[in-house]
Parts: structure tokens; C-alpha cells; sequence
């Protein structure tokens, strides 16, 4: 059922958009092929299928990783951004756009990249500093590293100069305008790596989601599930944030969604998740193409949405407490 939602939205979303092409002159335009000089087959095949397949990936990436980071803390307001990671994926891209304004548009997305892969890593050699790591001190590091990044992100911001602020504003609100067949290429490597090794490794967050005795006591090497995760995650959402910039809340918000329908094994969970994180994400881009007043970001679009749910979760985990 999920499957075939995000195919009726991605359908959607390609035929309609912010022109005035209609959804029959659209499917036409689809049918020609991606070769066709039309005008309507290039604003098909150029504009507005590339940036619904980074959208889907970008969603799909985010959802997992968050489905992930709740089992593996076992914190139900967990989300990519809570060990840094996006956020030193944002400050390398901030970096490129501050410091080389020039680049290669495929720069950015690969800086973003390496940025969170080097979080990941920076991460692990601290909370490994002095002995094993730990849960508490691993997931500390993390919001000590985040809080480091995002300082140094403003910092860039305050030192900008007005055509460099309008530009990092932009990216920073994390969207998928001008986004073509280049960035999906840049981001499904990382993206499917990423996502693959969460999953191969579900069945130890299905362990480690009961606590490290119990998954000590099943036989799961600790480190090496930490480890896998964290690497993980820094491949999917550096594939993420090297497109789109920092989209929030997705990942928060899915795994929630997800698990009254298919339980909490992550085996089932992580694939389901990352179909709705996908289709949430379609549809958020077409209503914010189609239904909204032109400049919204996509990941203001999904704050506006994530924070209610954040506050509606708090309170119930309060409740609970």
C-alpha cells in the first residue's frame, strides 16, 4: 500500500507544477521521451523528475536514519540531527558556499557529504577517547558536536555579505529547486549504501532497542552495531544534505507514523519507513509547488508540520513518565 501511494504521488508531482502545463500536455511531454527538443518534455524529464526522485531519496534516507537512531538510544525523539551529523554536513556546505562561491555545482553536495562522514568519524574517536564508549557519552558528543557546528554555521552567516547571506539562507532552509539528474546521481550511491547497511543490521537494533545487556547477552558485538549505525546514517543523511540542505523532523515524525501498522522490528520498519519518508516528502514538495505561495522551503514546510507532532510527543512521553 505504501508502494503504490508513493508511485500515485510521485505520478502526481510529475504531471503537475508550478506552470501552467497541463496534466495531459504533461503525460504527453512524459511519453516522448527524455531526447525530445519540446519545451514540455524538457520541463518533464529536466526539471520536474529529477527533483521528485531527490525528494523521495532525501525523505527515504531521513526516515530510516531516525528509525535507526530510536532504537539504538532508546529515545523516541531521536532524529539524524541529534549526534551532529547533519550539522557538520551544513557547515562543510556553508564553508564551500562562503569560502569558494565559484565551485562546480557538484562540489556542494559532495562537501555536505564528506562533512557528515567526518562528523560520524570525529564523533567516534571521541566517545571512544579513554575506554569503550557508551550510549550517554556517545550520544553527548554528538550534541556537543552539533551545538559546535551550528555556532560555527552562524558565525558564517554573521560574516556574509548580503548576496553571500541571501545564498546560505536559501540553502539552509533546505529545499530541492534547480535540483537535476546530477544530484540523484551523487546522492543514490550513498544514500542506498547507507540505508542497505541499517537495514542489514535491523536485527541488532531489534536487540540493542532492549538495552546493551540484553543485546550483550544475544551475542551482538556492541561496537561493531554502534559502529555500523553510525556509518550508516553519516552515508544516508550526508546523501541527503548534500542535495537538499537540512530537512527536519522527517525522521522524527515517521518512524512514530510507521510503527502502529507494521510493528516495532525494524526489519519491517526501516523499509516501511523509508517508503513513507518518501511519500511524505513527495507530497510535501507537490503542495508547496502546486497549492503554496512560490519561495517555501521544503524543510520549512517540514517544520510547520514537525514541530505540533514534537510538542503532541512530548507531552505524551511526559504522560508516560
Amino acid at each position: 500500500m505504501l508502494g503504490t501511494a508513493l508511485l500515485v504521488a510521485i505520478a502526481a508531482a510529475v504531471l503537475w507544477g508550478s506552470s501552467d502545463l497541463s496534466g495531459f500536455h504533461s503525460l504527453s511531454a512524459l511519453w516522448q521521451g527524455p531526447h525530445s527538443d519540446e519545451m514540455t518534455a524538457r520541463i518533464v524529464w529536466q526539471v520536474r523528475l529529477p527533483r521528485v526522485v531527490v525528494v523521495a531519496l532525501v525523505g527515504a534516507a531521513l526516515s530510516v536514519s531516525g528509525g535507526a537512531f530510536q532504537a539504538l538510544f532508546r529515545n523516541p525523539m531521536a532524529d539524524p540531527s541529534l549526534l551532529g551529523i547533519a550539522s557538520g554536513g551544513s557547515f562543510a556546505a556553508v564553508m564551500v558556499l562562503f569560502h569558494l562561491p565559484q565551485a562546480p555545482v557538484w562540489f556542494l553536495p559532495v562537501a555536505a557529504f564528506l562533512g557528515c562522514l567526518a562528523t560520524a568519524i570525529l564523533l567516534v574517536v571521541l566517545a571512544g577517547t579513554g575506554g569503550a564508549p557508551s550510549l550517554a557519552t556517545t550520544l553527548l558528543t554528538g550534541v556537543v558536536l552539533g551545538s559546535l557546528f551550528t555556532s560555527c554555521t552562524a558565525l558564517a552567516l554573521l560574516l556574509s555579505d548580503e548576496y553571500q547571506l541571501r545564498q546560505l539562507v536559501f540553502w539552509l532552509s533546505g529545499g530541492a529547486e534547480a535540483r537535476g539528474w546530477m544530484h540523484v546521481a551523487l546522492s543514490l550511491p550513498p544514500i542506498a549504501l547507507g540505508t542497505g547497511l541499517l537495514w542489514g543490521v535491523s536485527r541488532w537494533l531489534d536487540a540493542l532497542s532492549l538495552g546493551e545487556d540484553h543485546a550483550q547477552s544475544l551475542g551482538v558485538p556492541l561496537e561493531r552495531a554502534r559502529g555500523a549505525v553510525l556509518v550508516g546514517t553519516a552515508l544516508a543523511v550526508g546523501g541527503a544534505v548534500g542535495v537538499c540542505g537540512p530537512v527536519g523532523f522527517v525522521g522524527l515524525i515517521i518512524p512514530h507514523l510507521v510503527r502502529p501498522l507494521v510493528g516495532s522490528g525494524n526489519r519491517a520498519l526501516l523499509p516501511a519507513a523509508a517508503l513513507s519518508g518518501a511519500l511524505l516528502l513527495v507530497l510535501a514538495d507537490f503542495a508547496a509547488r502546486v497549492f503554496l505561495p512560490a519561495g517555501i522551503q521544503l524543510g520549512v514546510l517540514t517544520s510547520l508540520m514537525g514541530v505540533p507532532f514534537f510538542l503532541r510527543l512530548l507531552a505524551r512521553e511526559r504522560r508516560v513518565a
